[in-house]
C-alpha cells in the first residue's frame, strides 16, 4: 500500500469526539479504565457505523465477547448507558446504546466547572468528587467497586453491581462505611453482599455518623473477646514425670 493511499485512508476514518471533562474525570463519575475504554470504541462504532459489532471490539482490544457484553451491561447499570433499539435500513431491529445518560449524571454531579492548566481542577460550590458528601477522604463508587471486585476475586454479577449501586442511590450508604463493612467482611471470612448490607443496616439503625463509631465498636467487640479468653480456665496437662507411679502403668 502507498503512503499516498494510506494517508488518505487515515483522514477518511475520521476521529471521535470525547469531553474533556469526561476525559479528565472519568474515575471520579465511577468508571473503571476497561470501561472507558470500552466507552471510546463504542462512541467511535456509533459514530461512524451506528451499528454495535461486539466481534469486531473483541478483536480491537484482545478481549472476550463475553467480557464486552459484561463491562457494557455494568455501564448500563452504573447510569452511564442506555439501550436503544432503532430499525437499520434493511428494516431489521438493531439494538444500539445511548450515552445520554452519562452526560446526566456529569451535569448533575459536577457544579460549575472551569476548565484549567494540567493536573488543576477548579469546581464552585466545592471539589468535584463522585457522587459523595463532598469529603475529599471518601472512596468514589468507582473504588467501592473495585474494591468489592478484588476482595471477592472475581466481576460482580449484574445483580451483584446493581445491589452496590442500590446502596448508593436508594439505601445512601455514605463510601467509606461500605469500604469498612467490606473490611468487616473480609475479618470474619464471610465474602457476600448480603452480609456486608446487614452490617450496613446495622450500622444505620444505630445512628453511626462516623467511623470513629464504628471503630469504638470494633475496639469494644475485641475487648469483651479477650476478656472471655482471659476468664476461661485453663486445664493444666502437664504430667510430673517425677512423682509418675510407673508400676501403675
Amino acid at each position: 500500500m502507498s503512503d499516498n493511499s494510506f494517508q488518505a485512508r487515515f483522514l477518511a476514518m475520521g476521529d471521535v469526539s470525547v469531553s474533556a471533562y469526561i476525559l479528565t474525570h472519568y474515575h471520579q463519575l465511577g468508571m473503571s479504565n476497561d470501561e472507558f475504554l470500552l466507552y471510546l470504541q463504542l462512541k467511535n462504532q456509533i459514530e461512524h457505523n451506528h451499528d454495535i459489532n461486539t466481534g469486531q471490539l473483541a478483536k480491537q482490544l484482545g478481549w472476550s465477547t463475553e467480557k464486552i457484553n459484561q463491562l457494557i451491561e455494568q455501564m448500563h447499570t452504573k447510569g452511564f448507558a442506555d439501550y436503544v433499539s432503532q430499525h437499520d435500513e434493511q428494516g431489521r431491529v438493531a439494538t444500539s446504546i445511548d450515552f445520554s445518560p452519562l452526560l446526566t449524571k456529569v451535569m448533575q454531579t459536577s457544579g460549575n466547572y472551569t476548565a484549567t492548566t494540567a493536573g488543576e481542577r477548579v469546581a464552585s460550590e466545592g471539589a468535584v468528587v463522585a457522587e459523595t458528601s463532598g469529603n475529599n477522604d471518601q472512596p468514589t463508587r468507582s473504588d467501592i467497586f473495585n474494591m468489592i471486585e478484588q476482595e471477592f476475586g472475581r466481576p460482580l454479577s449484574s445483580m451483584e453491581l446493581s445491589t452496590v449501586k442500590d446502596w448508593f442511590d436508594i439505601d445512601h450508604f455514605r463510601p467509606d462505611f461500605i469500604k469498612a463493612a467490606l473490611q468487616e467482611a473480609v475479618m470474619n471470612q464471610a465474602l457476600s453482599l448480603r452480609y456486608i448490607e446487614t452490617i450496613l443496616v446495622s450500622w444505620q439503625k444505630k445512628n453511626y455518623h462516623s467511623l470513629n463509631d464504628v471503630y469504638d465498636e470494633r475496639k469494644n467487640r475485641q475487648q469483651y473477646k479477650q476478656a472471655n479468653t482471659d476468664a476461661t480456665p485453663q486445664v493444666n496437662t502437664d504430667i510430673d514425670i517425677m512423682n509418675l507411679d510407673l508400676n501403675n502403668l
